[in-house]
């Protein structure tokens, strides 16, 4: 339980019931991926108390690539990542191309996940990041937790 984030355990005080219906490795995996949402969601600059929290402004990525190529842009996930998600370990991205839209950027960010528990093995993780062309980054698992 000490792995997920304080708000996350202050509403499970509240609504027991949120907390009690999913194994601990479910709710740590859950937890990482919503804070990688807010995380990459998060424009650089807009948060006070550090300049370096989130990504550039990328609401016309499919106008220009002013904020750089899409290795560059993976290369400044896995930095936010390493940097503001330390129960992530060994952070590989790789580049995919988007089937179903054209203008659209997905990535594939996988790790270690680590877990609490004292001689727990860690845990493989492993999610897409895919950016609309609005500059909405959105985060689905690839396996289930």
């Amino acid at each position: 339980m000490s792995q997920i984030r304080l708000l996350e355990r202050l509403t499970s005080l509240e609504d027991p019931g949120l907390a009690a219906g999913s194994p601990p490795d479910r709710q740590l995996a859950a937890s990482v991926v919503q804070h990688l949402t807010r995380l990459l969601n998060t424009r650089a600059g807009s948060v006070p108390i550090d300049a370096q929290y989130g990504l550039a402004d990328m609401s016309n990525i499919a106008g220009s690539f002013s904020v750089g190529t899409p290795e560059a842009l993976s290369e400044t996930i896995l930095r936010q990542v390493s940097q503001f998600e330390p129960r992530l370990r060994q952070c590989r991205i790789a580049v995919s191309s988007e089937r179903r839209d054209v203008i659209a950027l997905r990535f594939e960010l996988s790790g270690l996940l680590t877990t609490a528990r004292a001689g727990a093995p860690d845990l493989p993780f492993a999610v897409s990041v895919r950016i609309n062309s609005s500059g909405r980054i959105f985060i689905e698992p690839l396996r289930n937790f």
